[in-house]
């Protein structure tokens, strides 16, 4: 789990900085990120637990993009992609008896 965290956390500022400063995302940091969501998501499937250091980072970076994506029109790049991320972190953090 500590390869996630890292590969994330080498990504952050390249997710965050646009965001806050131009209301932009970086398409390519944004696939990278996507990427290890999908291992991320193979991985935890079925878990009990998710490292907290894993979880929190996935929690600030959200949170950040999220609160950045309230400025932005619905379909603003920044605001599709903070759903999509939504998204991810739902499936990543809770295996809904409700998604098949």
């Amino acid at each position: 789990m500590e390869d996630f965290y890292e590969r994330i956390d080498e990504l952050v500022q390249d997710l965050l900085i646009p965001a806050r400063t131009e209301k932009t995302i970086d398409k390519q940091a944004f696939e990278k990120f996507y990427g290890i969501l999908i291992e991320l998501e193979k991985e935890m499937k079925g878990e009990e637990y998710i490292p907290r250091k894993n979880a929190g980072l996935l929690f600030f970076i959200y949170r950040t993009l999220s609160a950045e994506a309230e400025h932005c029109s619905y379909n603003d790049e920044l605001f599709i992609a903070v759903a999509n991320l939504e998204d991810m972190l739902d499936r990543i953090l809770w295996d809904s008896p409700f998604k098949n």
